[in-house]
């Protein structure tokens, strides 16, 4: 179920793992944008987790061609802090496969350790919601 889609993005909701599933479009996009976005993927995932225990995050950034350093602050200082605070535990990334993405990972995955959020990347699709049902199923790591 779609809940929101811009031109840099699409979010939706799949109820069978419970997963929030942000889709990075191909192209740029502008800080404003990136910023309204990520504000409302936090909104969803506040309203989802009163109804799903278990709610996770998937992220599909496989587009994504590239994010500021101030942006990764602004990821650091404002969003990862309010998803940890509303519950999220589990996150999946679609593999990067450019030089810019694997940068992008690599700040990305630093700025969350020392947080309560599991975060793995994976090759496809399938594997990412593979283990985010897995794990949400069993409730391990």
């Amino acid at each position: 179920m779609i809940l929101y889609e811009s031109d840099s993005a699409i979010l939706s909701f799949d109820s069978s793992i419970p997963c929030l599933e942000l889709i990075i479009k191909p192209g740029l996009r502008n800080s404003k944008e990136f910023k309204k976005t990520h504000k409302i993927v936090i909104e969803k995932f506040i309203e989802l987790k009163k109804h799903h225990a278990n709610l996770c995050f998937f992220i599909d950034g496989r587009d994504l061609y590239e994010i500021t350093k101030r942006e990764i602050e602004w990821l650091e200082k404002n969003f990862f802090p309010r998803l940890e605070n509303a519950g999220l535990t589990k996150k999946a990334f679609l593999f990067f496969d450019s030089e810019a993405g694997k940068s992008v990972l690599a700040t990305y995955k630093a700025k969350l350790d020392g947080t309560k959020i599991i975060f793995k990347e994976f090759k496809s699709f399938q594997q990412a919601k593979t283990w985010l049902r897995e794990t949400g199923k069993n409730n391990i790591k």
